[in-house]
């Protein structure tokens, strides 16, 4: 069995030229035999960097937190560190992400990107041979939000989508205060991480490496529309700036990136360069 936690994230104006605004949703994919191994070493980390115990790790720490004021280096080490363990203990990740501008509202781009979301780990599990549970962080909301939430998952949870069944995540979607659980302040970290590289954000850019090893990968070998999916599909030489995907499969076949004719398919459009900056944001 594996455990699958979920979270989303958005950018709203991103500086990489083009992008309007993105919304996320994302998945750690945590083998059952290393779900404690992580924890310890999360842990273990937090020890070192001296974090106290009863703060939540957040991309975005609040303000007034121990993060929040600690400088741009033990955020860096942290967000690093934490990335590297989950490679170590064989967890897995998929992020889907989608540009949308003021014509679709926030709700229907959301529950577009959870069915493609659903399918890929359905894909995964079905790849490796197993079952999953997932566990998304609680909505902010209250009980009213909660209880949306899962209402507008069970429809996939009971019957799958066109493309793939409901055999392999054996419960509806449950919900956890990510506050108590680390593998969903992984999940924030790596969502909010890969929007921000796709934003053509500097703190995201310098831990696309990181991401792109823990990326769910096909049966090809590629990351792009497996690990990683982007949409609108013109977005697809953004795998290859981002993520450093040589080709992209379409119709069975290895096309390179970057496409002609697409955009960003001279540049990755940044006027500059990005150098690592500043990680409390």
């Amino acid at each position: 069995m594996r455990l699958v936690f979920l979270d989303d994230s958005e950018q709203i104006d991103p500086p990489r030229a083009g992008l309007r605004r993105l919304l996320a949703i994302g998945a750690v994919i945590v083998p059952e035999v290393t779900v404690a191994d992580y924890a310890a070493d999360l842990a273990a980390i937090r020890t070192d960097l001296s974090i106290p115990p009863g703060e939540e790790i957040k991309w975005k720490p609040p303000r007034g937190s121990f993060l929040a004021s600690a400088g741009g280096e033990v955020n860096r080490t942290l967000r690093t560190r934490m990335l590297e363990a989950a490679i170590e203990r064989q967890v897995r990740t998929v992020v889907v992400i989608r540009d949308f501008g003021i014509s679709r509202t926030r709700a229907t781009v959301g529950q577009e990107l959870l069915r493609y979301l659903y399918e890929r780990i359905s894909m995964h599990l079905d790849a490796k041979d197993d079952i999953g549970i997932v566990i998304a962080d609680k909505p902010g909301g209250g009980p009213r939000e909660d209880g949306r939430w899962l209402a507008e998952t069970l429809p996939l949870t009971d019957g799958g989508t066109e493309y793939v069944t409901a055999d392999r995540i054996v419960l509806p979607i449950v919900t956890a205060p990510s506050h108590h659980v680390p593998h969903l302040q992984l999940a924030d970290l790596v969502v909010a991480a890969t929007t921000a590289a796709v934003a053509g954000l500097p703190h995201g850019i310098e831990l696309a490496p990181l991401l792109r090893e823990l990326m769910v990968t096909s049966w090809s070998g590629n990351r792009g529309g497996s690990g990683i999916v982007l949409r609108p599909r013109t977005l697809v030489n953004l795998y290859h700036w981002v993520f450093a995907e040589p080709h992209y499969m379409r119709n069975s076949i290895g096309v390179p990136l970057p496409i002609a004719g697409l955009p960003y398919d001279t540049n990755e459009g940044l006027s500059t360069a990005p150098t690592p900056g500043g990680l409390s944001g």
